[in-house]
């Protein structure tokens, strides 16, 4: 018999930390290599910094990935397992380029749309109402939470954090919502993000980037996609939706609130909630540790919901979800008419 220090979950631990040691060494070198950030108008930052620190990421993961299956008796020799590596390897290439070359917004949508059909045609899609709209709708779904997360990718340890707190969450409760084959690669997951964070809050010496950012939304599309097909729990299918609530409600809230006040949908801009309380002085590590707490609240949420039938249980996780959301939503308007910062 295989001692215990050898057993299989210790081996997969100890590859857990090196892949965090790995990325943290990865986004050393970034910060050596300076691809600087420089100050915008939407900037939250006022000096330029580093960015790709999402490269230690998306390194670090790719090259752990394959052995951590192996150890836990996961076989990457699969359809979906192969095209959605395939699709985010593509889709953080091209957003590296970007970052070193600052590509026309088209060239990055035409590699989100690639890369959500490949993920979709791997298999990972939504079995209804049809196959055919279903397959449509993922590719929509991808599409969009890869750019929620990009746009939310603006205050330091903001993204990384709530990434990170997500898959910890998802590894808790895999084996409660039917769906042990997350656990290992939400851990992983979330080991890189943990090398990577220490760099990027409280203080930011290095920005995650486009690459960081795109690479990891679409892992998380992903993973809620995955999470709808397979969870055994009648309401399984909120869980990625509910922990990402809370990027999802800034995004959806920002863009309804600017088509409607005559603004250009793909301007960049400082119009999201967290950039707005920014904007007001509110201390961004308070309102990145609020926005941590949002994404544990959705995690609560949807282990409530789950045993509920779907319509019941998508209906109890909207109300509990949207209250902190409004909350967050009053607290900005309140504190913006008491520091004016302008248009949002």
């Amino acid at each position: 018999m295989m001692p215990m220090f050898l057993s299989d979950p210790v081996l997969a631990v100890f590859c857990l930390l090196c892949a965090a040691f790995f990325a943290a060494g990865l986004v050393r070198v970034m910060i050596n290599l300076a691809v600087l950030d420089h100050p915008g108008h939407r900037s939250a930052h006022e000096n330029p910094t580093p960015k790709g620190g999402g490269v230690g990421v998306m390194a670090a993961f790719f090259l752990f990935f394959p052995l951590v299956q192996d150890i836990t008796g996961h076989s990457v020799l699969r359809a979906d397992v192969i095209l959605t590596a395939l699709a985010t390897a593509l889709l953080a290439c091209v957003s590296w380029l970007d970052d070193l070359y600052q590509w026309p917004a088209s060239i990055k949508f035409v590699a989100q749309c690639v890369a959500a059909t490949m993920v979709v045609a791997g298999g990972t899609a939504l079995p209804w109402p049809t196959p055919l709209i279903g397959a449509i709708l993922s590719v929509l779904w991808l599409v969009f939470l890869t750019n929620a997360v990009n746009f939310m990718d603006g205050l330091n340890g903001l993204i990384s954090g709530c990434l990170m707190i997500g898959n910890l969450l998802v590894a808790a409760m895999g084996l409660y919502f039917g769906v042990p084959d997350l656990i290992w690669p939400a851990l992983l997951l979330a080991g890189c993000l943990c090398g990577f964070l220490p760099f990027n809050f409280p203080k930011a010496r290095i920005f995650l980037g486009d690459v960081g950012s795109q690479g990891c939304g679409l892992l998380a599309g992903t993973a809620a996609l995955y999470m709808t097909q397979h969870s055994t729990q009648p309401s399984g299918w909120l869980l990625g939706p509910a922990l990402l609530f809370p990027l999802i409600f800034d995004v959806l809230f920002t863009l309804c609130r600017r088509k409607l006040a005559g603004y250009s949908l793909i301007q960049a801009h400082r119009g999201h909630l967290y950039q707005v309380l920014h904007r007001s002085g509110m201390n961004p590590v308070l309102i990145t540790l609020c926005e941590w707490s949002f994404v544990c609240w959705g995690g609560l949420v949807a282990f409530l919901a789950a045993p509920f039938p779907p319509l019941e249980g998508a209906i109890l996780a909207f109300v509990l979800l949207m209250l902190p959301q409004l909350g967050w939503l009053a607290f900005a308007t309140v504190r913006t008419r008491r520091h004016p910062v302008g248009p949002w």
